[in-house]
């Protein structure tokens, strides 16, 4: 079936940080449901992927900015764009939820 034929039971819009995190909630707590991840752009990541000047980071540390079902483990707390953007998409890789994204 064409992805833009497909039928869902429910569609995830982006495929940043938040849709990662959504869409593992969503197979973990409904893995009877069915799910894809729209995503606009060319790449997952969201703001981590768009934006990548000298000395983008996150304002807030890691530990709890990150997701709480697959921890960050980098000792750096607060971390760079391109260290944060290589977090999402071994998530998504390692869940299974880079295949679920229709770019």
């Amino acid at each position: 079936m064409n992805q833009a034929n497909q039928q869902v039971d429910v569609v995830i819009v982006g495929a940043g940080l938040s849709g990662i995190g959504a869409a593992y909630h969503l197979q973990d707590k409904c893995p009877d449901l069915s799910f894809t991840i729209l995503e606009a752009r060319s790449a997952l990541g969201g703001t981590w992927d768009l934006f990548k000047y000298p000395g983008l980071r996150s304002d807030s540390d890691m530990y709890t900015f990150g997701f709480s079902f697959y921890p960050w483990k980098n000792p750096q707390a607060i971390a760079d764009g391109a260290s944060i953007l290589q977090y999402i998409e071994e998530t998504a890789d390692h869940f299974g939820i880079r295949q679920k994204i229709q770019f």
